[in-house]
């Protein structure tokens, strides 16, 4: 499929720049024809799209599928890897909500069919010759053949996750995370026909109560993966690309990818980013979507692996800024971690946080005042970046 015409979109590459301009301003009553149509010729359907938010969500997808369709007209051929990656996921979805194989495709068949119709009556409205006719047929025609080729690929993967093959994958993720005897993993691994790559990132979930389901389609088939299991898990071998569908988690899940590591080191992969889920649900990580990467963030996981030896060091190392009030602490712990990070003078202090030079030797002096000759032992310097460090990660750890 991937040499073909049919696949690469180059028959609408050959169309003219007019047909797609003629054809955008009508794509939103296109979108509404083809769930109309839907809604009418498959009775699966009916009760889906004919009313309600169900049918405005359908309306959308088929507006965005019909606007990415017509941007392929006049430009150059590209694989579309993307609309049947969409269409997969359309085949995944009807099988897990109870749909048949057959209906999904008889919906791809009418929506094309009535997408057909409209551009041929906008083209010739537009003036446009019969062989931009022929040819926004036949890039009509190849695409409802690799669209249902998509669609029965995403349903039949669907099928499989929750057949014997799914549990076989299931059973080798969990061998790997929960750190099995080499050959037991072996053994796992022939029967799930499931190479196992020379390096993998654990991937650990959270779902809040009353959060839904985890949503199908999220993760690609070759995942293995069990997100509502115990423990809810996942285990992959290029984690930007194959984790990429998680920016779409809904609401009250969270999901943290460890460490990309050899496989045998899979269980502390998982151990991190357990943690990582931990910490975040603490506030402790600052995450700016659902998925904590623990790459990100080594550095306060290492600070944070054990919070009752961080908190001790905090408070020893600390302890001559213990008799303060909290606001002269907190100038002097700032200036401290400056100067231990830096080593610069009181110029370049005052640069670096933004205070008056004068500022900045009276702090200074202060803490010569409280630390003496641990500001110039390197040893004393780093236990004490490492405190101020960890204080600031962890704020409650400071006794």
């Amino acid at each position: 499929m991937r040499g073909s015409p049919a696949s690469d979109g180059s028959v609408w590459a050959r169309l003219p720049h007019e047909l797609g301009d003629a054809v955008r301003p009508r794509i939103p009553e296109i979108a509404r024809a083809c769930i109309d149509g839907i809604a009418a010729e498959v009775p699966e359907y009916s009760g889906v799209f004919g009313r309600g938010p169900e049918r405005v969500a359908a309306i959308e997808q088929a507006r965005r599928g019909i606007e990415r369709d017509i941007d392929r007209v006049g430009t150059p051929a590209l694989w579309q890897a993307d609309r049947l990656a969409e269409f997969r996921a359309h085949g995944r979805a009807a099988f897990h909500n109870g749909l048949s194989l057959e209906s999904v495709q008889a919906a791809v068949r009418v929506s094309s069919r009535v997408t057909w119709r409209w551009i041929a009556d906008i083209a010739r409205e537009a003036g446009l010759s019969a062989d931009v006719l022929y040819g926004a047929a036949e890039g009509m025609f190849a695409d409802v053949e690799t669209s249902m080729a998509a669609v029965a690929e995403g349903y039949r993967a669907a099928e499989a996750a929750m057949s014997g093959t799914g549990e076989r994958h299931r059973r080798l993720l969990h061998a790997l995370l929960g750190g099995r005897t080499p050959a037991e993993v072996d053994g796992l691994v022939a029967a799930s026909g499931l190479p196992v790559p020379s390096a993998v990132a654990a991937v650990a979930f959270r779902a809040l109560p009353g959060a839904p389901e985890f949503p199908p389609g999220l993760l690609p088939e070759h995942v293995p993966a069990d997100p509502s299991g115990d423990p809810p898990a996942a285990l992959t071998p290029a984690p930007d690309t194959d984790l990429a569908g998680l920016a779409g988690l809904p609401a009250g899940w969270t999901a943290a990818v460890g460490p990309l590591v050899p496989p045998a080191a899979a269980p502390e992969s998982f151990r991190v980013a357990r943690r990582a889920l931990e910490l975040s649900a603490r506030g402790l990580l600052d995450a700016p979507g659902p998925v904590v990467w623990c790459r990100d963030h080594l550095t306060t996981l290492l600070l944070l692996a054990d919070e009752f030896l961080v908190s001790q060091l905090a408070s020893t190392t600390l302890a001559p800024l213990a008799e303060l009030s909290e606001r002269r602490r907190e100038q002097l712990a700032e200036t401290l971690l400056a100067l231990v990070q830096t080593r610069g003078s009181a110029p370049e202090l005052g640069r670096l946080l933004e205070l008056h030079p004068q500022t900045v030797r009276a702090r200074l002096k202060k803490l010569s005042e409280l630390f003496g000759a641990r500001l110039d032992d390197p040893g004393e310097r780093l236990r004490l970046e490492l405190a101020l460090l960890a204080e600031r990660a962890l704020p409650a750890g400071r006794e």
